[in-house]
């Protein structure tokens, strides 16, 4: 086996380990204080391994390691070497009783004809210093025999918001050191379910219908679903279709499932980094926190591909917005200020040894509110709208609002004291992803004002004004002698950077500009990102190469964003580049590749009232590229790309639902209904007619305004000069004003105290006069 850092994970949504691991870690369940929590450490009594082929062997012999992804298991099987036998051993985590982790052992006998004897371990690690330590009890479920501990998480992340640890109860056997066949028996299969749960109740519940239902069916039923939504694959490229598909298998499992056995008492919590599997150690693998990965790298292929899940990693933010309104309280900000790092409260549990992260990577709030943009773009659900996003919308509206400051010297607002993506480079001004992504932010604020009168009872129309006012004169950083976008205010061309950020203007914020603006932030900022930066740097430059149609380069940027990053023998995403184990199981990785499949090579991109696919292209080497289900509108439908056509196909959606869409193929429109299926060489559009709000039928529609910066307030305000330039005006018109004062006065007493030329003449004539008459 090779060492954890690329050792496959395997989750559910409700639990997740890695392959051989000591450790389980359920959704939401973290231990430790602000920075230091993680998720919690549960010993992984499901740990059950064949001796000859465990972890502890250095180098196992006889055995043959196999993850199987299509039904969501990890397989060992050990084969003597005399040909006596063999045992074949899987486990999975159930995608339907997901509560339980499944063990199933098989020993065949096949030339032997004595006692066989396989040994076993049941290495569930050391105690957890995250539990508190409980003894184990007796637990009898219809006459099998069980040890049952309930205990819970020593230390809550704030008491500000968690009064009290979680609850964690785990079910499980002890596993005999030898299992054996007798002489008598050709085969035997042994079966050990282990469950994680939060209270008795529940455990009970499981190993009950356990019992009662056919679980194995039920987990195959819940993978085929799972494969039918993230399914996608090439032809002619057979090592591409298995990076693709190990990329949608790490992704998708630390989701939920359509449908379990109990409902679980816990909302989902979110996808971290390095997924569900992993996050059990204090500063490694970023604690199971959520970071803008989420919204920005997993989201957008999630949203696509399986929007109940999408929805669900949005609700995860409407759990903890009293954390989010207190930070930016804190900060001396309006509105919710969503934390950097974020686990069970909500508030900022960025470790201390990295303070100028939170302090100035600020654009995640505004992260946060474009993935409900792009969620109300594929569905146009008003009901989600009002209800779960209103609120988000227009406070994180407020934080921005309270966030820039008056430029005199350019009549715009500024965004100060700021680090963009480009993480060595802080405390800048003007980040411009930030300053767009914040106007974005602003306008769907102001927009989402329109249709939530009623739920934001205490905003006025005056407000949403001033929510378009201010994004449209943030500073937009532009050179124009470059035709480039520095990234920030004082970037010097040739400074190397971290990963993408200018370049993700284009995709997926898909801000307008022109095209050789677009093409030299390309150029500029290829030349100067570190070669070993995280795998999306490339697979954003793979679709801006797309975009401008440069084939080959993008070709090259495509196979630099998953070779250096995939870790033999299982495909798993590593964060660096350079070899370097990094977090585990990378899955941020793996949603920016699949972003480049979908958004990129097959042309994909969601937008106001539409879904737009442009010129859909082959990737480098592959003859097809398939995509079983994209969603839209709340319609399904398969997408596949062939040399020079396309082919849709429309699967199901409600009558209601086909209605209130317009499908034109190449141009033309055609007739939409289940199972419609079209060909065409250049594009589709999907047209979605936006429902009116019932309670606003009379007022004008909502407008979401396309997001432009950059203006100046007086230029917004339709004045000749900027409130800076009328000051001097005025001054300048005060001061000449009071110099003439000055002038005529000094004139006036000049006139006074002169003498003129007649009065010196008859002064001269008098006193000749009275000469004479001396005389």
């Amino acid at each position: 086996m090779p060492n954890k850092a690329v050792t496959p994970t395997l989750a559910n949504g409700h639990l997740g380990f890695v392959v051989y691991g000591d450790s389980v870690h359920l959704n939401g369940v973290y231990n430790g204080l602000k920075g230091v929590s993680h998720r919690a450490r549960i010993p992984n009594y499901a740990n059950i391994q064949l001796a000859n082929c465990s972890s502890l062997q250095t180098q196992p012999k006889n055995c043959r390691y196999q993850l199987d992804m299509r039904d969501g298991k990890f397989r060992t099987t050990l084969e003597d070497p005399a040909g006596a036998f063999r045992v074949q051993h899987e486990v999975y985590p159930n995608r339907h009783f997901d509560q339980t982790i499944v063990n199933r052992i098989h020993i065949r006998r096949l030339q032997s004809t004595g006692l066989l004897e396989v040994d076993m371990r049941q290495l569930m690690g050391s105690k957890s210093v995250d539990l508190v330590d409980v003894p184990s009890e007796k637990l009898n479920i219809d006459g099998e025999e069980y040890l049952l501990m309930c205990t819970k998480t020593k230390q809550v992340e704030d008491p500000n918001y968690q009064k009290e640890g979680h609850p964690v109860c785990v079910a499980y056997k002890q596993v005999p050191r030898k299992l054996t066949l007798s002489p008598e028996e050709t085969d035997r299969e042994l079966l050990y379910f282990t469950i994680f749960s939060h209270t008795r109740q529940e455990v009970e519940k499981e190993l009950k219908g356990l019992k009662e239902n056919d679980h194995e069916r039920m987990h195959r039923v819940e993978m085929s679903r799972m494969w039918q939504k993230y399914g996608i694959r090439v032809e002619g490229n057979d090592r591409l279709d298995r990076v693709i598909k190990a990329s949608a298998f790490y992704l998708s499992s630390s989701l939920p499932s359509q449908s379990s056995f109990q409902s679980g008492s816990y909302p989902f919590y979110g996808l971290s980094p390095s997924g569900l599997g992993r996050g059990g150690k204090e500063l490694a693998e970023y604690q199971g926190h959520s970071f803008w990965d989420t919204e920005m790298w997993m989201f957008p292929p999630i949203l696509l591909l399986d929007p109940a899940n999408a929805r669900k990693l949005l609700h995860y933010r409407t759990l903890v917005t009293e954390a989010a309104a207190d930070y930016a309280r804190s900060n001396g900000y309006e509105g919710w200020q969503y934390a950097w790092e974020s686990a069970f409260t909500g508030r900022e549990v960025t470790p201390d040894f990295c303070p100028q992260v939170p302090e100035y990577q600020h654009h995640i709030t505004a992260d946060i509110a474009y993935a409900a943009r792009l969620y109300y773009y594929a569905t146009g659900d008003l009901d989600w709208l009002r209800t779960d996003a209103c609120r988000l919308a227009y406070e994180t509206a407020r934080f921005w609002k309270s966030r820039v400051d008056y430029n005199p010297e350019t009549d715009t607002f500024d965004i100060g004291r700021i680090m963009g993506p480009d993480e060595d480079h802080h405390n800048v001004t003007n980040s411009i992803y930030t300053n767009v992504i914040a106007a974005h932010n602003l306008f769907f604020g102001s927009f989402v004002g329109c249709h939530c009168r009623a739920s934001l009872a205490e905003a006025s129309d005056e407000e949403f004004d001033e929510f378009l006012r201010v994004a449209k004169s943030i500073t937009l950083p532009y050179n124009a002698q470059y035709d480039v976008h520095p990234e920030y205010k004082e970037y010097t061309f040739g400074t190397q950077i971290k990963q993408a950020d200018v370049v993700l203007l284009g995709y997926p914020l898909e801000f307008p500009m022109k095209e050789s603006t677009k093409a030299n932030n390309l150029r500029l900022y290829s030349m100067v990102t570190r070669p070993d930066g995280p795998a999306m740097t490339w697979a954003i430059h793979t679709i801006g190469h797309l975009d401008l149609n440069e084939l080959d380069h993008a070709a090259a940027m495509f196979r630099k964003s998953y070779k250096q990053y995939l870790r033999a023998p299982f495909h798993v995403w590593s964060e660096n580049g350079d070899g370097a184990d990094g977090a585990g199981n990378f899955i941020t990785g793996a949603g920016g590749f699949l972003q480049s499949l979908i958004n990129g090579y097959a042309g994909v991109r969601l937008r106001h009232g539409k879904l737009v696919i442009n010129n859909p292209r082959l990737p480098p080497g592959t003859t097809r590229l398939f995509l079983p289900e994209l969603n839209f509108g709340g319609v399904k439908f398969a997408l596949d790309i062939g040399q020079n056509s396309f082919r849709i196909t429309f699967g199901s959606g409600t009558r209601e639902s086909f209605e209130k869409l317009t499908l034109l193929v190449d141009d033309l429109e055609r007739e939409l209904f289940d199972g419609c299926e079209y060909t065409g060489s250049k594009n589709i559009v999907l047209l979605l007619r936006l429902e009116r709000d019932n309670d606003n039928q009379t007022s004008p529609a909502c407008t979401l305004h396309d997001t432009v910066l950059g203006m100046r307030l007086a230029d917004q305000d339709g004045r000749l000069f900027t409130t800076k330039q009328l000051i001097v005006i005025s001054l300048v018109i005060g001061l000449l004003g009071v110099l003439y004062s000055i002038y005529v006065a000094v004139s006036s007493k000049r006139v006074r105290g002169k003498v003129t030329e007649k009065e010196i003449i008859t002064k001269r004539l008098r006193k000749k006069q009275k000469s004479k008459a001396a005389k």
